[in-house]
């Protein structure tokens, strides 16, 4: 017992003590922490935007940031889609809800994460006035002293009105006036339920429940926010079922276009690690890629035949950043259609040892367990070359090569470009673009840019640095680039790439006085198109076009059309007064001479004999890793194939296997030969000048001819001996050789 009672007196001690130092330390870190109501009301946020050559080109404000509104004048569903999301127990706790609290320490302990919070309204309020977002025991000491604090001094509805007033909802909206605004059009008294659960849903994180970033995951949560209103009896089952058919807000054009790069600009500002709304009330500066002359040239580029809307990106490779954008639908994800398949297919293909520039691929209708493809205007070729098959954007082979590839592999280089898959987009209709999601067009870009920047690979960016109104940098950008694909491979795609824009899909840029890299995309049915595409590059920028409508409109617009026109504008702005960087060469590439012969007959990709004719070869060029290992033999020793006849006195020789040699027949007679013939080949060769009732032989020479003027010779065939005799009267040919005719 004398034991127990010891170990009971220490742990007690230890209890005490740790509560002790428990309250010292409470006291000693939130000493300093004051409730200050001016930070309660938030003044106008603002930002001023420069461009690439440090000039400020705009000033960006928050909306309505000092219109407040007034509790009592918001509808009832407005201030309780907030309390049955952000703390339903709001009018019951004293600032802490300590049940929530108990519970979400639970899960995050059996989760061993802390994704569970359990912030009531009044410590946000607190948490977004007067600290920081660190996750910091200090912090939240902080937190509970200046809570504790506000619950004194104010009412339940004083600190829900200033929550409402300081919340922020994205896209530079700050409180509910200015959101209310933004996204309907509205004043916050008129909200509806459906609406009011929007706002709801959005707060918890704007840069992925904004109904004009993420429409469909915007929906989910405002429909979630809705549900949870009904189970606490907040809206009844009836307008619960009314409400979540509502449609959310379509997108507006808020202001004139040349805020299209102002506005990716501030949207990539808010998802920025060290982003918060509440600490940048007194103003920053955001310091982007922007190029102002071409973003000025962008933003005025149009034609009589434009007939869709538009987006334009263009990268600077050096930098990874954007160095003009503009569009008229947002940057929305889309369907990437053929644009896809250099990146995709052929492009790891080619890592992957399994294509080579000149890969003959059959291009024919083909069934892949139940998927078949069609080219374009159900158009089919026989074998082409995989240049052919990306240069003309055709279907068939682009299946057949990610088929031999593998998904898996696919989405490996995807990944790396931050291209993802969802599980329902990893079938063969990947490599046409078949994505359910899609890609924004900066995606895109980003992604061609590695064919420019030898395989490596960073996202794009709008902005380079923001510092704080002290001129403090609170943000750099660092390049972090992540290898793709080798630069022998790169070396290769751009080679491919060079021919689609000379004789391919986007054969319009070949009017520009120097090489490009391009390729285009369309997507749509027999009844039309919703989405063109066509992106260049070259050694420095990265031009990328899409022409379609948000709403799916449809439109007759081609990849190789008006989008390519597009670019080939952009590209001769770009390089109105000088001339683009030449691609580094790879010492991994190899040039390689070819038998024609083997590729046109056979399929096959085999070396040129050292001296065969150029007639007979053409070039290409291999990684190093992947070079044609094995050499033709037409031309090593050529062979040729013949028979002998005789009849009505007159001698035939058939020959084969010859088309490709000249020829040279010897007559041999009484132990003396003559050459009778020699020239092109020919199918069967008459010899006249023979005498009856003697012993001919004939001995048949193939041999070419090199560009050199060198005769070679090849093996020497000798034909069974002819015995003459008198000729048979009234015979013919017919009556005992006919092989001719086989």
């Amino acid at each position: 017992m004398k034991i127990l009672r010891r170990i009971l007196i220490v742990f007690l001690a230890l209890v005490a003590i740790a509560a002790i130092a428990g309250t010292a330390f409470y006291f000693i870190t939130t000493k300093n922490s004051r409730l200050d109501e001016g930070k309660l009301y938030l003044s106008e946020s603002y930002a001023t935007v420069y461009n690439a050559a440090d000039e400020k080109i705009a000033d960006v404000s928050s909306e309505n940031a000092n219109k407040k509104v007034k509790l009592s004048g918001l509808p009832d569903h407005v201030k309780n889609a907030f309390i049955s999301t952000e703390d339903k127990r709001f009018y019951k706790h004293n600032g802490l809800d300590y049940a929530r609290i108990a519970k979400a320490t639970l899960k995050n302990l059996t989760s061993r994460s802390f994704k569970q919070g359990a912030s009531t309204i009044s410590q946000q309020l607190v948490k977004n006035t007067h600290l920081t977002n660190e996750k910091t025991l200090s912090r939240k000491l902080k937190e509970i002293k200046l809570t504790r604090a506000l619950e004194k001094k104010y009412s339940k509805d004083e600190i829900l009105e200033m929550y409402l007033n300081t919340i922020y909802f994205g896209h530079n909206c700050y409180g509910i006036a200015s959101a209310s605004n933004y996204y309907f059009g509205k004043d916050a008294e008129s909200l509806s339920q459906a609406e009011s659960a929007m706002l709801a849903a959005v707060i918890r994180s704007p840069g992925n429940y904004s109904p004009f970033i993420n429409p469909q995951k915007c929906l989910s949560a405002r429909n979630a926010v809705l549900k949870r209103m009904r189970e606490q009896g907040y809206i009844s089952e009836s307008d619960y079922e009314k409400e979540i058919l509502s449609p959310l807000p379509e997108k507006k054009d808020n202001g004139i276009a040349s805020k299209s790069y102002l506005q990716c600009a501030y949207e990539e500002f808010e998802n920025l690690p060290i982003y918060s709304p509440y600490a940048f009330t007194r103003g920053y500066k955001i310091y982007t890629y922007m190029d102002s002359g071409l973003q000025n040239y962008v933003e005025n580029l149009k034609t009589d035949a434009d007939r869709s809307g538009k987006s334009i990106v263009v990268e600077n490779n050096a930098t990874c950043g954007i160095a003009a954008y503009y569009s008229t639908e947002g940057n929305i994800p889309r369907q990437p259609g053929s644009l896809f398949k250099p990146l995709a297919v052929y492009a790891p293909a080619i890592e992957e040892n399994l294509l080579s520039a000149c890969t003959p691929i059959a291009d024919e209708k083909t069934n892949f367990d139940g998927y078949a493809p069609s080219n374009y205007k159900d158009v089919y070729h026989g074998y082409v070359t995989c240049r052919q098959a990306l240069a003309q954007s055709l279907n068939v082979p682009a299946v057949k090569t990610l088929s031999r590839l593998g998904i898996d592999k696919s989405e490996k280089y995807l990944s790396r470009m931050g291209l993802r898959l969802s599980g329902k987009d990893k079938n063969l209709s990947l490599a046409l673009g078949g994505v359910s999601e899609g890609y924004t067009l900066t995606q895109l870009t980003g992604a061609f840019s590695v064919f420019a920047n030898e395989g490596y690979f960073s996202p794009p960016a709008f902005i380079r640095k923001i510092e704080d109104s002290e001129g403090n940098i609170v943000y750099e950008r660092k390049l972090l680039p992540v290898k793709v694909f080798s630069e022998d491979t790169v070396y290769i795609v751009n080679d491919i790439l060079k021919s689609a824009a000379k004789e391919g899909t986007a054969k319009k840029l070949a009017a520009l006085p120097f090489d490009v890299c391009a390729k285009t995309g369309t997507c749509g049915s027999e009844k039309g198109n919703t989405d063109a595409y066509a992106v260049s590059y070259t050694k420095d920028y990265t031009v990328n076009i899409w022409m379609g409508n948000a709403d799916n409109k449809l439109t007759d617009i081609t990849g190789g059309g008006l989008p390519c026109h597009y670019a080939m504008l952009i590209d001769k702005k770009i390089y109105k007064d000088k001339r683009p960087t030449s691609f580094h060469d790879s010492e991994n590439i190899e040039e390689v001479v070819l038998d024609k012969i083997s590729f046109d007959k056979y399929h096959s990709v085999v070396r040129a004999d050292e001296n065969q004719p150029k007639k007979y070869t053409f070039t290409d060029i291999f990684r190093k890793s992947n070079l044609p290992k094995e050499t033709s033999k037409f031309f090593k020793a050529p062979e040729a194939k013949a028979s002998v006849a005789y009849k009505n006195n007159r001698v035939f020789i058939k020959l084969s296997q010859t088309e490709y040699y000249d020829i040279m027949v010897k007559r041999t007679l009484n132990g003396k030969s003559k050459v009778i013939y020699e020239g092109k080949h020919e199918q069967v060769l008459t010899d006249d000048n023979i005498l009856p009732n003697e012993k001919y032989e004939y001995t048949v020479i193939p041999y070419y001819t090199t560009d050199g003027g060198e005769k070679i010779f090849g093996k020497e065939l000798r034909l069974p001996v002819v015995y003459t005799k008198s000729a048979k009267k009234n015979a013919t040919i017919s009556d005992h050789f006919d092989w001719w005719e086989n």
